[in-house]
């Protein structure tokens, strides 16, 4: 097997000196003059650093550079491979961390701080795995721990966690010891069964979150208005609704694969030496980095590579009938999150969309629910 070394064939004039200089400091090997002023040599492998920085003080042009050897192979081995194996390493740990829980998303609250809701969430939790997380068992602790909660539901997408909150909404004209019922939702009243207080609503009637239900009091067989604790179940059917938009055409602009690298040496500010190659690409985007070519060196030598990558612009047609079922499945999934436990579905409409290529799917939901907390 060939000895590990560095090829470096280079032009330029007092080739003795600038080889004398080298043969002190390092062993040189297989020298070769092909002309007045190019010549080509070999040496260690290891001292490929150490050669490039004499050669760069004697401001000479270099025309190739090649290795070969176990070294050079080696390092080309773990070079090309190494790439593969964190690629695969990247794969295993992200496929370990999918069954975890990184983010805790709070939506609907007003008057509750999203902190309390997440600081709570991480205390009661045993762990973040989504195999540890009862989502009926963590509603029931949320209600029971905050009174501002009237309603919640738990949901897992993806890697977050989705907790939608139904506060309690009490207008402040009613904000007395014995407060009005409220309607938590929007929504058609179905069926009124009043225990105590007095009605504020009929039954077919359309109420907005917000609306008085039952005021807390009553007026007593003398026409005087006595104030009462209400009670009442008031069941309404409620509309939730989800929606996902579709685009028939998508303009996107990716790299094809193709590169062009470019290096440059510069004294300072000054270019004395470049690989020659320009970019010829119609679209391209560029990535430059800059490194001193040497440590402790009086003169400033900078080498500067810019990697050119070539662009392409794609348009993409997807028709919608061709993805209709799975855009509907999207939205029907985004309204179901919504559902409280064991809720039963009355009724499911779809409905589309189109605008010049855009199709907007909504889905509605009507289920019984009672709104009055």
């Amino acid at each position: 097997m060939k000895k590990s070394r560095t090829v470096v064939k280079i032009k330029g004039l007092n080739q003795e000196r600038v080889i004398n200089t080298i043969s002190k400091k390092m062993n040189v090997y297989n020298i070769k003059r092909q002309s007045h002023n190019v010549c080509k040599f070999e040496v260690d492998y290891d001292k490929k650093k150490e050669l490039f920085s004499i050669l760069n003080s004697f401001n000479l042009e270099i025309l190739h550079v090649s290795a070969q050897g176990l070294k050079w192979k080696l390092r080309r081995f773990f070079t090309s491979y190494g790439i593969i194996l964190a690629l695969l390493v990247c794969s295993i740990c992200y496929t370990l961390q999918y069954g975890y829980i990184l983010k805790i998303d709070v939506v609907g609250n007003e008057s509750i701080d999203r902190r309390e809701i997440v600081r709570f969430v991480d205390k009661v939790l045993p762990s973040r795995q989504k195999k540890n997380i009862d989502s009926h068992s963590l509603q029931q602790s949320l209600v029971e721990n905050f009174e501002e909660i009237s309603s919640v539901s738990v949901a897992i997408v993806g890697q977050t966690l989705v907790i939608n909150i139904n506060e309690a909404v009490l207008p402040d004209e009613l904000q007395t010891e014995n407060s009005a019922i409220v309607s938590q939702f929007d929504g058609l009243i179905t069926d009124i069964q009043l225990v105590q207080g007095t009605l504020a609503v009929d039954v077919g009637e359309i109420v907005k979150k917000g609306d008085v239900l039952v005021y807390p009091y009553i007026i007593d067989s003398q026409g005087e208005q006595r104030e009462v604790y209400p009670k009442a179940d008031i069941w309404a059917d409620v509309w939730i609704s989800g929606k996902e938009t579709h685009y028939d055409y998508k303009i996107t602009t990716q790299r094809t694969g193709e590169k062009i690298v470019r290096n440059e040496v510069y004294l300072d500010s000054l270019l004395i030496y470049t690989n020659g190659v320009n970019c010829e690409f119609e679209d391209f985007e560029v990535e430059e980095a800059s490194t001193f070519l040497t440590k402790n060196n009086v003169l400033p030598f900078k080498l500067k590579k810019k990697i050119y990558y070539e662009l392409t612009t794609k348009e993409e047609k997807i028709e919608f009938s061709s993805v209709k079922n799975e855009i509907i499945e999207k939205a029907r999934k985004k309204t179901l999150i919504f559902l409280q436990e064991n809720e039963i579905i009355k009724e499911e409409n779809i409905s589309i969309k189109e605008v010049g290529g855009i199709h907007e799917v909504n889905c509605l939901i009507t289920v019984n629910r009672n709104i009055g907390g």
